[in-house]
């Protein structure tokens, strides 16, 4: 598993793997794609695919963002000690992660979730006194209003995303650490929740401004850098395909048109995007 930090000026972004590679069978993520497809996005990206066994290769990370004396964490990963039974690297962990993670969970000062799917919240708690409590015990956990209710509808029905939603979100509302806050939502000076909504409602990305330069946390916007090539390829994980689409065409638009850099929450090899516009498509420049 290999870690990165990127300066931006004032503020430091460091990605922390908790699975890397999170191995997919092609068809499993990209239904009714080709194996080409992955041969092609081998030559943007050598560790996302796996060609001789037809697999998509993800990095499931956590992001640290070190600004104006704050700690925040993005996103948690898939946690250790969970019941997911339905995947076998999931089920019941035990990893290092959090002495990886390079900071005590008593100093983060907040957790900003940009989607509530399981591999994005596991961290959020974790099993002391027989019961889930939140990991970082001083921390405000942000979510968009948005992303929150309607997980919550759902789950009130039946448990959602391997019972992720049960054991890595509520303990952490009923504890009164979670706030709900709007879309546009300008957690810390410098940081800004941007709609990113297709693949589950209330998705965000993150607007990072340092003084150096300014990097937008992509979420699950873009998956893989085969959506590059084929911005129309939807994963089958995506709750609106049609506005899922939409969105990745706007954003791969607008870094390519006007200099933003991506962070895609599952890249492997290429952890920051720049991308340029490559006939009809679109590919990644070098810094």
């Amino acid at each position: 598993m290999s870690d990165w930090s990127l300066d931006l000026g004032g503020m430091v972004l460091r990605g922390v793997a908790d699975e890397d590679p999170f191995r997919l069978p092609r068809e499993m993520l990209f239904p009714r794609t080709d194996l080409s497809l992955l041969t092609r996005a081998a030559a943007l990206d050598a560790l996302s695919v796996e060609v001789e066994t037809d697999s998509i290769l993800l990095r499931v990370q956590v992001f640290v963002i070190e600004s104006g004396g704050r700690t925040i964490v993005v996103d948690g990963g898939v946690g250790d000690g969970k019941e997911r039974p339905a995947r076998s690297s999931w089920h019941r962990r035990r990893t290092d992660f959090l002495e990886r993670l390079g900071v005590a969970p008593e100093d983060v000062d907040a957790m900003l979730f940009t989607h509530l799917h399981a591999d994005h919240v596991g961290w959020a708690t974790r099993w002391r006194d027989d019961r889930w409590v939140p990991t970082f015990p001083k921390a405000r956990y942000v979510v968009a209003e948005r992303e929150f209710a309607h997980w919550a509808a759902l789950d009130a029905v039946a448990p959602v995303g391997h019972g992720s939603f049960r054991d890595s979100v509520l303990p952490v509302a009923e504890a009164g650490l979670l706030d709900q806050v709007p879309h546009d939502h300008v957690p810390f000076p410098g940081m800004q929740f941007r709609p990113l909504p297709g693949h589950t409602p209330g998705q965000v990305g993150i607007t990072l401004t340092g003084t150096k330069r300014t990097v937008l946390i992509a979420a699950d916007a873009v998956h893989h850098p085969a959506q590059l090539l084929l911005p129309q390829v939807v994963s089958r994980f995506c709750s609106d395909a049609d506005q899922a689409v939409a969105t990745r065409m706007a954003l791969l638009a607008e870094a390519a048109d006007e200099g933003l850099a991506l962070v895609p929450h599952h890249a492997r090899g290429r952890v920051l995007w720049n991308v340029k516009r490559d006939g009809d498509v679109f590919g990644l420049r070098d810094e």
